[in-house]
């Protein structure tokens, strides 16, 4: 395990959350967040690590960030990046603290995987302090406009890249999950991942990045078709013709 996250991994981690989309996205979170020395914050779904990093210069003095993930390998990556941290193991739909334990809890692209969203938002308003706020960021990839000259592969893509998540939906119903999980002072606000290339710091780059793995686990599409969706990216990019935007939601609550 302590091999399999090295510097070179950590150094492609750090690079990657300096682009420009990435810091957007983090800048917005925080914003939202808006956390406050002292206070003690839970982040689920950690990743990285890089959001608790900078979560942790804005609660000090005195403040604490506790990072949580399901995975044992992630969390390595995380204490690779940042072994100040305090990383642990754990389940979003049984979060392993007392009850008004923190002040916030944030999470980004993580209610989307879960199979239980009303059990998280259920334990996450349990171990929230009174008036304590939760903040989270989510995708509804009904909203992505990805320009492609073969829409009948890239239908199919979609649909494999959609499959990954428990719920590729999930901001349009979290709004009224929220106020039936207890919270109040709902409020929701949008922003947009716009690219107009394929540069290694755009988030389009990364996206066909994750759609090429997972046509490459899948049997539903020969090498072929995988070589025809990735050649038409390309050229398109080669075109001056690239064209991706998705929304994202931010969507915050008080107990």
């Amino acid at each position: 395990m302590n091999d399999f996250f090295n510097p070179k991994m950590a150094a492609q981690q750090e690079r990657m959350a300096r682009t420009e989309d990435m810091m957007r996205q983090r800048s917005k979170h925080m914003r939202v967040l808006s956390p406050k020395s002292g206070e003690k914050i839970l982040e689920l779904g950690s990743g990285n690590g890089i959001f608790a990093r900078e979560l942790a210069e804005r609660v000090r003095p005195g403040g604490e960030v506790i990072g949580l993930d399901p995975s044992e390998a992630i969390l390595e990556m995380a204490r690779h990046i940042y072994p100040q941290g305090e990383f642990i193991q754990g389940d979003a739909q049984d979060l392993p603290f007392e009850d008004r334990s923190f002040d916030a809890v944030a999470a980004a692209q993580v209610f989307c995987f879960l199979k239980d969203v009303d059990q998280a938002l259920a334990e996450t308003y349990r171990v929230l302090k009174p008036q304590g706020r939760v903040v989270i960021l989510d995708t509804d990839w009904d909203t992505l406009v990805w320009r492609t000259r073969q829409p009948e592969l890239m239908a199919r893509v979609m649909d494999a890249y959609k499959a990954v998540y428990a719920n590729a939906y999930l901001p349009r119903t979290l709004p009224h999950r929220l106020s039936q999980a207890g919270f109040s002072n709902i409020k929701v606000k949008s922003f947009v991942v716009l690219n107009r290339g394929l540069g290694e710091e755009t988030y389009a780059r990364q996206s066909i990045g994750f759609a090429t793995s997972i046509m490459e686990g899948s049997p539903e599409f020969s090498k072929e078709e995988q070589t025809c969706w990735l050649e038409d990216q390309e050229q398109l990019e080669r075109n001056g013709d690239v064209f991706f935007s998705l929304n994202r939601y931010i969507l915050s609550g008080r107990k």
